[in-house]
């Protein structure tokens, strides 16, 4: 039973830590765009549909780490400094994205 756990937290850190890889992966000339343009409605459309997935899936986060008998172990508060992670650039992102909501809405 430990082992499967083991096993299922080991799974769900190696999907964190590559999602966490993707995200830091942005192309130069994408980013340049970005920031010599006005932000769209559809940019923000996107990057609320990514918040809210993003939310689902910390949401599972906290959902499998409740799962875990033992909680003491080094593993289930590497997760959970993970979940934290995830929170604290979550928040981030809707803190952005509602200082920027604003600015369009006077253009």
């Amino acid at each position: 039973m430990k082992s499967v756990i083991k096993l299922s937290l080991a799974v769900i850190l190696f999907v964190t830590w590559t999602m966490l890889g993707q995200a830091q992966r942005v192309e130069p000339s994408k980013t340049a765009v970005q920031n010599s343009q006005p932000a769209s409605a559809a940019d923000e459309s996107d990057t609320m549909q990514d918040l809210a997935r993003m939310r689902l899936i910390l949401n599972q986060m906290r959902t499998n780490l409740a799962f875990v008998g033992n909680t003491t172990t080094p593993l289930a508060h590497q997760f959970q400094l993970d979940i934290d992670m995830w929170q604290a650039l979550i928040d981030q992102m809707e803190r952005r994205e509602q200082e920027r909501s604003p600015t369009n809405d006077q253009k």
